[in-house]
């Protein structure tokens, strides 16, 4: 019963209901990245993340943020880009283990 409170009227512990409704009833998913984040985009345009674990604005790749801002560029369609040997993976900064959060 708790769940169905927390997942009906919470953003913060992954989609809300109405979210997942419009996801179900009027996104086309366009695409996921390596973290596992899903991306969709409804008919009228409007473009939105599904977080695959805690949300954080900050996990959003590269070739996806400029695609759910509406930023062009060359990889508008394939979101494949080519990895460096000298890029890193993005550092997973635990904040309650810090005790900056409670």
């Amino acid at each position: 019963m708790l769940a169905f409170f927390k997942k009906f009227f919470t953003w913060w512990n992954q989609d809300t209901f109405g979210t997942r409704l419009q996801t179900i009833f009027f996104g086309k998913l366009v695409g996921s990245d390596e973290l596992g984040n899903k991306y969709y985009e409804s008919k009228n345009g409007k473009r939105w993340v599904i977080y695959a674990n805690t949300i954080d604005a900050s996990k959003i790749p590269v070739e996806w943020y400029s695609w759910i801002h509406f930023t062009p560029n060359k990889i508008e369609k394939t979101h494949e880009l080519e990895k460096y040997d000298w890029q890193k993976p993005p550092i997973k900064f635990n904040w309650y283990k810090r005790g900056l959060l409670s």
